[in-house]
């Protein structure tokens, strides 16, 4: 019984594991690994979610490596995750916007003008 019990669980596993690949797109899943989770455990979706440095270098990666397309569906993916485990505000939920950077940006830019003496 114990046999069969393990083995249906081996197989669940196997299967789902196929449906999230199916889901996630190949160009993303090597930037899972790349990034340094910190004090996290890899298989600690909370803690990651939850981690900015590991949020803005996977997704910086998703970005680099993936068509628009693909990012959406690697972002949308992991917001997924981060609320499963529980995470409804963090780093990746709550990503800047382009124009949030841009006013930052502007906000900073302090322009120097260098005149020379005759």
């Amino acid at each position: 019984m114990f046999h069969r019990v393990s083995l249906l669980f081996v197989v669940l596993t196997m299967l789902l594991t196929t449906v999230v690949n199916a889901q996630f797109p190949t160009c993303a899943h090597s930037c899972l690994g790349q990034a340094s989770p910190g004090s996290c455990s890899l298989t600690d979706n909370a803690c990651l979610c939850r981690n900015a440095a590991y949020c803005n270098a996977t997704n910086t990666c998703f970005k680099n490596s993936c068509s628009s397309a693909d990012w959406k569906t690697a972002y949308d993916y992991s917001v997924t995750l981060c609320r499963q485990a529980g995470v409804t505000q963090g780093n990746i939920l709550n990503p800047p916007t382009k124009r949030a950077v841009a006013v930052q940006a502007k906000r900073t830019f302090v322009p120097v003008h260098v005149r020379r003496k005759h």
